[in-house]
């Protein structure tokens, strides 16, 4: 990605600002070229603004930006080796410095320049940046930059995203229709989405895609493939199978893989595939025609496509052009993304200007959504709207025409900080999951986050990424996950405007007439990585390399031509050696090599002490980590979980940035080994997860004084099959000494096998001690027969209890103790798992619930979700379980359940599955979804009125239960709104198949339900819609 020049100078001059303050400069006899090149560098700063409007129409004012970028790199290099030096020249005239932590600042990095030739080499470089600048500063008459005021940066602020909708509900709704309702006796049929990029195919195929009649209409769950311009063919078979719930286990070739696929879609089965963004008619013509044609199934498909001539080459049965919006839908887009109903008179007042405005978007709802996330940011006056329309960035003309206008606006519209992390999407794949762990780590290697006094740079670096997200350049994953997308239009113009420093594939570099000095290069999951690595002329410009599943490994020559790199990701590839020239990239911020076949971690690590982030997680064959490793000072994310290693070398105390220790193993007997009372020391620490914990080493208490930790997970280790009574109280006393801190969030217990939880768990000041719990999980509890008093904790919202082995009842106890005088329990807690208690019989609210004598006791009042498996022995739900709010309930495998009688008020979905002795379940009338499967003593089933979605599964008898007749009996004699939408699916034998086919005894009872869709596990099927009307068995 292109530098930044306003970002990177304000850090830079900042920096030092505050370093020539510093005596030492005395020493260095550097203080006046210091001056001059802070002051240097805050006059060019003034032509910055300038500078980039002009660039677009006038190429020298590009040499210039260019020219300057070269210096300010340069000059980054020199301060930075400066700064390595120095740390090294420190610690060899102080000996005792090594066992202390050298935070990279300037004043401890220059504090140690005694050395005549060394400063001498350091005067000579600053002194020749200072001219290269001041002439970049004189050539600024030329150019006729004019200075301008320094922007500051902007307050971010975040906005609810929303999804607009209208005309594509309804163009959704006409296109399933059409889908579903065609009766053509043919195997495989295509549709088409069409339009230019920007105007909302994706969004239309999405509704379509989670469309409630699309779920019931086919039985395999639909497929979703985004194919872009360039794909892989074996990837995107290998995808669609396992959409098919297919297995490609060891095939490799397409040969393979498309006899797999036609096998996939068996007799019977339906599927609904969606092609996205498809760009030539190839990836349909000569890749999946043939082999799902020749399967047994039938199948349709929806591709998205710009072009209408690829959607008629692909044969495509119909084609739905999407048009642009007209101006009252653009503004009426606009409108509800900027205003609230009770907005209404403001947004009036700005609906003349508003018009003018999407009539500049040309009714695309890509630029309609960009331009209301820069007009969020602004006054809603007339006088701002204003100013927006007459931004000379609308016109800029040597872009693109799909990426000038709004899409450009949105990137000029961006402050400096943002800017920069923006361009960094350009290194990623089309179509690649965007995660903002992942970039917050990569943007503070890459130096673009500041620090704050409080603030972890990761922190502010994941709120940096939700600030793009709720401006509109990132698309949402979905509900429950953090990842996201970025539309292909969007990525383009990131593309373009770090064309001439960073490239996703070096074919900028490859394809280019003129000399590009590439400073950030990606080659993940490429094949050629070495090709295009070495096809870069300068190696030695490159700052990030990024080759996550290439072919790439390192030898010492490769290392020694990329000794500038900041970052360096070559996780899930075939390295075996970490070559000892490692420590040749001195800059190195960022190190990932996870998922590696790698044997060894060389001593030789301990020079990279600019190290920030090192993560060799499930590298399989480690087995030991150098002794130099805690050596790495300016470490803050550390991860050695799933690896093999026994040991952490003395010295983890000194690395006082940890705020991320993934993997810290216990060594019981090794003095040569960090102890697990060093971790106290480590006071930036906000995850850490232990392993191997056995027995007390001594007497301290870790973990209470970490005021940060909010994540936390503790592995117990047992070194035989059965614990002794020795093993237990070790392990209990251990416990007792390990007392999380009151900032605590996440806290997981894996593999505990003490026969009782820790005295400061079970105790009444338990909620005092997680006031902040968030999240509890329980894993493979061995030993204990009561549960802890988790309804005490305050802010719980999620708890799984999994594999808990001797608990054989769950009372009071587990709301706690004092529930008696706060009236409540469990006051926020959403989601609850209880699963695998083989000796569970019990469970009970207590006498006072269960007797309904206190009303007003408030016990799970915010539970959404239950989910109950693996209690073979639980005989009944506790009776107070009505009064809760659940609005799902999952019941699976509790085989001595007679009757569900005690269900939420509520609730809304009821998932039974293989509850062997279930006779009765009586539902309320909220219940909209019902799931049995293999429920076979299931005879009584009442108040089913509000149901929407019944899926029956039993393939051992060759008949319909009664409760199951009667239910679309009374379904057959409704004819209100909520009866159109019912949806009705059964799994069975062949003979109820042979039954609810035309002139069968179940017949007369199908044929009156809006949507059927009954299978035989032999493949055969019947496929029914009331409206539209559609029958087709294979039967």
């Amino acid at each position: 990605m292109a530098m930044i020049l306003d970002a990177f100078m304000s850090k830079f001059s900042d920096l030092l600002a505050d370093f020539v303050k510093e005596e030492v400069i005395m020493l260095l006899g550097v203080k006046d070229e210091l001056h001059t090149l802070g002051r240097q560098m805050r006059r060019i700063q003034c032509l910055l603004n300038d500078a980039e409007k002009k660039k677009f129409d006038d190429s020298s004012t590009e040499l210039w930006l260019s020219e300057l970028k070269d210096v300010m790199y340069d000059a980054k290099d020199i301060i930075d080796l400066c700064r390595i030096e120095g740390t090294q020249l420190l610690a060899d005239q102080n000996p005792e410095s090594r066992t202390s932590s050298v935070r990279c600042d300037f004043s401890s990095a220059f504090s140690c320049f005694t050395s005549v030739p060394l400063r001498h080499e350091i005067g000579n470089r600053i002194k020749d940046i200072n001219e290269r600048l001041k002439q970049i500063y004189e050539d600024r008459e030329r150019y006729k930059l004019e200075k301008s005021t320094i922007s500051k940066t902007r307050q971010i602020t975040l906005v609810d995203h929303f999804v607009v909708g209208r005309e594509v509900e309804v163009a959704a709704n006409s296109l399933v229709d059409r889908l579903l309702g065609e009766e053509v006796d043919e195997k495989c049929r295509l549709f088409a989405v069409t339009g230019m990029g920007g105007i909302g195919k994706t969004t239309l195929a999405q509704k379509i895609f989670k469309h409630p009649k699309i779920k019931t209409f086919f039985n395999l769950d639909p497929v979703w493939v985004c194919v872009s311009q360039t794909y892989s063919e074996i990837e995107l078979l290998k995808h669609v199978i396992r959409g098919a719930n297919g297995s490609y286990e060891d095939a490799i070739t397409k040969a393979e893989l498309e006899i797999i696929l036609t096998d996939s879609v068996a007799s019977g089965q339906s599927l609904f595939l969606v092609l996205d963004d498809v760009w030539r008619a190839d990836v349909w013509v000569d890749l999946f025609r043939v082999p799902l044609y020749k399967s047994k199934g039938s199948v349709k498909i929806l591709i998205t496509t710009r072009f209408e001539n690829v959607a008629k080459e692909m044969q495509a049965a119909y084609i739905h052009p999407v048009t642009h919006l007209s101006e009252e839908s653009s503004w009426d887009m606009l409108r509800r993304r900027l205003f609230s109903e009770e907005e209404e008179e403001i947004a009036t007042g700005l609906k003349e200007l508003g018009l003018k405005l999407v009539k500049k978007c040309k009714g695309l709802p890509l630029a309609i959504k960009v331009s209301a996330g820069i007009l969020l940011r602004k006054p809603r006056t007339k006088q701002a709207w204003t100013n927006f329309l007459n931004d000379n960035a609308w016109s800029i003309s040597k872009l693109p025409k799909e990426l000038s206008g709004a899409l450009y606006l949105s990137f000029e519209d961006l402050p400096s900080h943002l800017k920069q992390c923006f361009l960094y999407f350009s290194l990623y794949p089309e179509d690649a999951w965007l995660d903002p762990h992942e970039f917050a780590q990569l943007w503070v290697a890459e130096g673009f986050i500041t620090e704050q006094q409080d603030s972890l740079m990761e922190d502010l670096a994941e709120v940096y990424f939700n600030e793009l997200l709720h401006r509109n350049l990132l698309l949402p994953g979905g509900p429950s996950d953090d990842k996201c997308k970025m539309h292909d239009l969007v990525r383009n113009l990131a593309i373009v405007l770090s064309n001439e420093e960073a490239s996703f594939g070096a074919s900028n570099v490859m394809n280019s007439t003129t000399s590009i000095k590439l400073r950030r290069l990606s080659v993940a999951k490429k094949g050629a990585a070495v090709e295009i690595l070495d096809s870069v002329a300068d190696q030695g410009a490159l700052r990030t390399l990024l080759a996550s599943r290439s072919n790439l490994l390192l030898d010492d020559e490769r290392l020694r031509r990329l000794s500038n790199l900041r970052v360096l990701d070559i996780s899930r590839t075939k390295i075996q050696i970490l070559p000892d020239s490692i420590e040749k990239l001195v800059h190195l911020r960022y190190l990932k090599l996870n998922d590696t076949n790698i044997t060894a971690i060389p001593e030789s690590i301990k020079q990279l002490t600019n190290l920030q982030f090192l993560d060799i997680s499930s590298c399989k064959n480690l087995i030991q980590l150098p002794n130099g490793i805690t050596l790495l000072h300016n470490i803050r994310h550390l991860d050695i979980d799933e690896t093999r290693i026994s040991f952490i070398p003395k010295g983890i105390e000194k690395l006082q940035q940890l705020n991320y220790l993934g993997g810290f193993v216990v060594a019981n007997n090794d003095s040569n080994s960090s102890k697990l009372e060093e971790l106290n020391s480590l006071q930036q620490l906000r995850t850490l997860n232990i392993d191997n914990l056995k027995r007390p080493q001594n007497e301290t208490i870790v973990l209470k004084e970490l005021p940060y930790l909010s994540t936390l997970t503790l592995k117990f280790s047992l070194d035989s099959s059965s614990p002794s009574e020795e093993q237990q109280l070790a392990l209990e006393e251990l416990f007792d000494k390990i007392i999380p801190p009151q900032s605590l969030e996440n806290f997981k217990i894996d593999k505990f096998f003490g026969r009782r939880f820790p005295n400061w768990m079970v105790s009444s000041s338990f909620k005092i001690c997680l006031p902040n719990l968030t999240k509890l999980t329980f894993w493979n509890i061995k030993s204990c027969t009561q549960l802890p008093p988790l309804g005490q904790l305050s802010e719980l919202r999620e708890l799984d209890i999994v594999h808990v082995i001797k608990v054989k009842k769950i009372g009071t106890e587990f709301f706690g103790s004092d529930v008696n005088s706060t009236r409540t329990a469990f006051p926020k807690l959403k989601w609850l798992l209880i699963s695998d208690f083989p000796k569970l019989e019990e469970w009970s609210f207590g006498i006072e619930v269960e007797q309904n004598t206190s009303s007003r006791l408030k016990l799970l009042p915010c539970l959404q979700k239950l989910t109950l498996m693996y209690c073979p022995l639980l005989k009944q739900l506790p009776e107070g379980l009505k009064c809760s709010p659940i609005r799902f309930l999952a019941i699976d495998f509790a085989s001595s359940l007679k009757s569900v009688d005690n269900l939420p008020v509520e609730i809304e979905f009821l998932n039974l599955v293989d509850c062997k002795n279930l006779e009765k379940v009586c539902c309320p009338p909220t219940l909209k979804t019902l799931f049995v499967k293999d429920c076979e003593a299931l005879a009584y089933v009442e108040k089913l009125d509000s149901l929407q979605r019944l899926c029956f599964t039993n393939i051992s008898k060759d008949s319909l239960p009664e409760w199951l007749l009667e239910l679309l009996r009374q379904r057959g004699e409704l004819q209100n709104d909520s009866n159109y939408e019912f949806q009705l699916q059964l799994s069975c034998r062949e003979k109820v198949l042979r039954e609810c086919l035309k002139g069968g005894i179940y017949w007369n009872l199908i044929r009156h339900i809006p949507h059927a869709y009954v299978e035989w596990f032999g493949g055969y099927y019947l496929r029914y819609s009331k409206q539209p009307y559609v029958y087709n068995t294979n039967f």
